[in-house]
């Protein structure tokens, strides 16, 4: 096994300054630090991260707590983002999953202690607040694309409000003026705040709200939620002959489509569609490609973590923008 002193030896440098490159000391001189990664990577050293925490008084580890986040794949970029970040700082990540019927969140944070973590990034699957135990108080502890109910920690969270205004005023620029909101669950903040995003566009482009119809077409508790978007679509082009429709997630698009198209209707041409999410492949697969707002995830993970590396602790909650995504379905 290559040791320290083996690349220090191949180098042409000391121990210490082989130590302080591997420990991501930014006052090595370039010169050294790149004899060194050069010596580092022909002799395939590795180093040895059990003996670094023993060593040092900061582990070099941040625990990761992703509740039911690996349900859905967009959700893997809170992950990605924070991993990055981790990558770039030398840190390690360790990402457990939690949910509440099999992997407990009183026991995540348990492990994590156990690995001396410096500090924990607490991630939601979706928009919502949440109420964690005392235990996170021991340990510098961000959240991501959720808030606590007491506000004792910092926070960021994706901007529904702005990201609905933005992808209704960019279909009301387009020519679009009456328009169905095909929204998420009422009782998700989401689907509040972007009803209010959708209704300020309008407000805000002086168009009469009777020509909004904003309609849940997902009912349900949390993990026995039912769509009834294909029987509504239907019935509400028939009847209240939108020019476009704006769904709540991708998945939802991809109904709408089915819909418009057995009735004859061309998307892009005989009614404009646009969507939120950006889930993975689905919009680039649909023909044509689906406009919509790109969940701010990957950003929300480095912020949470760039939250820990600067050690702030003030409770701030945080927004973090959409990207508006624009293809050929509107």
């Amino acid at each position: 096994m290559v040791t320290i002193k083996d690349v220090a030896a191949h180098a042409g440098v000391a121990f210490k300054t082989v130590s302080r490159v591997v420990n991501n000391d930014p006052t090595v001189k370039p010169k050294n630090r790149e004899k060194v990664l050069k010596a580092i990577e022909e002799l395939g050293y590795r180093p040895n991260r059990a003996a670094q925490m023993t060593r040092r008084k900061k582990s070099g580890v941040i625990g990761f707590i992703a509740d039911e986040l690996l349900r859905v794949p967009y959700t893997f970029d809170l992950i990605r983002g924070a991993q990055d970040l981790a990558w770039k700082h030398n840190k390690e990540l360790m990402v457990l999953n939690v949910n509440v019927n099999k992997y407990s969140v009183e026991g995540a944070v348990n492990h994590l202690f156990e690995h001396r973590v410096e500090g924990i990034i607490y991630a939601a699957m979706y928009h919502r607040e949440v109420s964690l135990p005392l235990q996170f108080k021991e340990v510098p502890t961000v959240l991501a694309n959720c808030y606590d109910s007491y506000g004792r920690y910092p926070s960021i969270v994706p901007d529904e409000k702005e990201a609905a205004r933005e992808i209704t005023a960019s279909l009301i620029g387009k020519g679009y003026k009456r328009i169905a909101f095909l929204n998420l669950n009422e009782n998700i903040i989401a689907a509040k705040l972007r009803k209010e995003g959708v209704e300020q566009a309008f407000s805000n482009a002086n168009i009469n709200l009777d020509n909004l119809l904003v309609e849940s077409v997902i009912f349900g508790e949390e993990n026995n939620e039912r769509s009834v978007t294909r029987s509504r679509v239907e019935n509400i082009i028939k009847n209240f002959k939108p020019d476009a429709i704006l769904c709540g997630q991708d998945p939802m698009a991809v109904e709408v489509y089915f819909v418009v198209q057995a009735l004859g209707l061309k998307v892009g041409k005989d009614i404009g569609v646009g969507s939120f999410d950006d889930w993975d492949i689905i919009p680039t697969l649909l023909q044509p490609e689906l406009t919509t707002m790109a969940l701010p995830h990957y950003e929300m993970g480095q912020w949470a973590f760039n939250c820990l590396l600067e050690e702030r602790t003030e409770p701030v909650k945080e927004t973090a923008r959409f990207t508006l995504n624009s293809r050929q379905s509107f």
